[in-house]
This record gives structure tokens, sequence and C-alpha cells, in this order.
């Protein structure tokens, strides 16, 4: 900190940008960003603010709080809570620092202040992710799995300092969506092949067909459970037809648009595997991979190939603009590593999943 009068104080989630609090709410995601190009060395994780802002406002499923650190009125700082409504202990936090004011006083600070909002609602167990430059030099955490490390540096020190547990390591990749699909063709024709007449892709943006409607939000809530998560207390967050319907006009509302592709199982009409693309506003940003899930009872059958490789190929012809997608993939998921490898993706960043226990107040 720069030796002036530090205030932290919530942040104040506007109705519209160029309204009171627009300024305020463009400097938290700025923040943010800025903090994340320091640390991964590039912008392929950076968030939007008409996306962040319409998930601020819509606050039905998930609780979204944020606070912001002053110097003399000068915004230094930020720390942010979110969790899904229907998990009962857990959330996900995270801090950013000005570059001009990084330093161990002010993490410190905001990992305390963050902790108090977590504490205030409720919650028991605190989640953070890190990021990090692919390498595998100097000296290594190696989280409880045994998969990957992550580099002893700044960030992991504030984490450390600050009580936090490292659980797991991720991969971050990037697939040039301008580049060579002979990859992704060849791997989709073996995927195929295996997966037989059982099976058959479907592939939509915008509003998921009604069909396939709950079939979608039971394979969603499947995310919590049957993604690999380390030694992560991870608590089941169920959906329904309705609350899809609501991300979806909570998208449409931001300009975004989210690319589906899912595999049905022929036989019973269920989604045995789906794969999420989405992409700002701006089509030429960079594309973000939001799920792949093969449901466990249908794995061994080359689903996670055929939803990764059909969704690149419709991707790329619906929105040509957008130049890349970036996906994170848990370093113990040797299964989808092994895809990403096979199509092309190549590693540009290391991810950790943080986790703290909190002593809740009363």
């Amino acid at each position: 900190m720069g030796g002036g009068r530090v205030i932290i104080e919530p942040l104040i989630v506007p109705e519209s940008l160029d309204g009171p609090g627009g300024e305020d709410f463009v400097a938290f995601v700025e923040l943010l960003n800025a903090q994340a190009r320091r640390d991964g060395g590039s912008d392929l994780v950076k968030r939007h603010v008409t996306d962040l802002l319409s998930q601020h406002q819509a606050q039905q499923d998930y609780r979204r709080a944020a606070i912001l650190a002053r110097e003399d009125g000068v915004i230094i700082g930020a720390g942010c809570v979110e969790y899904d409504r229907a998990a009962e202990r857990t959330c996900e936090a995270e801090i950013a620092m000005a570059a001009s004011h990084e330093s161990d006083a002010l993490a410190d600070a905001l990992w305390r202040a963050t902790e108090d909002l977590a504490r205030a609602e409720g919650r028991s167990v605190l989640a953070t992710w890190s990021h990090h430059r692919y390498s595998e030099g100097g000296e290594r955490l190696v989280p409880p799995t045994g998969a990957g490390s992550l580099p002893r540096d700044a960030q992991t020190g504030h984490l450390l300092r600050n009580g936090f547990v490292l659980q797991q390591v991720d991969r971050g990749s990037v697939f040039d969506l301008h580049g060579s699909y002979d990859g992704v063709d060849a791997l989709l024709e073996r995927a195929l092949a295996k997966a037989g007449p059982d099976y058959r892709v479907e592939w939509w943006t915008g509003a998921t067909p009604e069909e396939h409607l709950e079939g979608l939000a039971a394979a969603i809530t499947r995310m919590s459970t049957d993604a690999p998560s380390g030694d992560m207390d991870v608590e089941e967050t169920p959906w329904s037809g309705d609350r899809l319907r609501r991300r979806e006009a909570r998208i449409e509302r931001a300009g975004a648009l989210l690319g589906v592709t899912a595999v049905i199982h022929v036989p019973t009409g269920t989604v045995a595997a789906f794969n999420e693309l989405g992409v700002p506003a701006d089509r030429s940003e960079v594309t973000s991979q939001y799920a792949t899930l093969v449901l466990a009872e249908h794995r061994g059958r080359k689903l996670g190939s055929i939803v990764k490789c059909v969704g690149l190929k419709r991707w790329h012809e619906a929105v040509p603009e957008s130049p890349c997608v970036v996906t994170f993939n848990a370093e113990e998921n040797r299964y989808m590593l092994d895809v990403n490898e096979a199509v092309g993706f190549t590693p540009i960043v290391s991810g950790g999943a943080w986790e703290k226990r909190l002593t809740v107040e009363g």
C-alpha cells in the first residue's frame, strides 16, 4: 500500500454502465483482468464487463458480492465472492490489486475483508483459483492429486500465508480456430465409429430445444459431482429447465452467444455428454469453453471426443471472427488432456484450485 488512508467498502452494482456506479464497476473488472494478465501472461482469460454486470445483476440462482479498496479515493484493489444458492457452505472468491500498489500488506487486507464477506454470507469453505504462466522450472508446489504443479511465486505465497491449501492443478490450453482441423477431423471419425448407432449428435446456439431442456439441466447438475475436483469440497448444485432458461435470458441480455454440443443417447433420449462454448458481444474476442462432461454411465465410448470436435467445427462456422478457444482441465483428467492434445490444443497457463476452511461466528 502506498501510505495513504485505505478504505474497504462494498461495490454497488449499477443498473447500467453509464449510470451511477458504472465507472466503479468498470474499474472493478479492469482490476480483475489486469491481475489475471500479470499472473498468467495473457488476456486469454479476461472477463468482459457486460457479461460480469449481467451476472451481478442476476442474483436469483447465484449470489455475488464484491468490495473495493480505495487509497485517498483511488481504487487500488478488489475482492469478490460468489456461490450457487443451492450450496450450503461453499463459495468462490478472488482478489485483485492495482500493479502500482501490489504488496503483501494489501493482499492480506483484501483477503481478510473478502473472508469477512464470505462469513457474513454464512459460508464456511472458501475456494479460489490462481493463474500462472505455464512452465515446469523452479521450486514447485504439488497438489494432493500428484498431477501437475505450480511455481512458488508471489501469488502462491499470498495464498499460503493466508491459510489456503492447494488441492488441484488445472491446465489452461488454447486452440487456434483459424488453424488446421486435420486433428479434429481424424479424431471425430474414430470417435463416431466407436460410439455407434445408440448415440447421435445435436448442436445449437441460443435457446435449448424444448425436448432437451430438462436433459441438459440434469447433465449440468452432474458437473458438480462427476467432474474431477481433487480434494475440493464440492456440493451438488441442482439445475432445472427453468434455471437454464434464466441463464439463457441473461446471456442474451448481455449480447453474448453460447453454443452447445450434445450427444443424445437414442434409446432413452437423455443427454449423455455435452460441451459449451461462449463468446461475448464482441464476436472477435476469445471463445471460452464453459463445460464439457460425459456422464459417468456413458464413459468409454469416445463421447468426450465427439462433443469436443463437433463443437469446435460448428463454432468456427457460426463465429468465424473469434480467433481461439480457451479451456481448462484438471491435470489428473488425462482422458480430456489427450483429446485436447490430439485436436491441437496447446498449454498456455497453469491454474491452481485452493481451499480454506473458515470459522463462522454464531
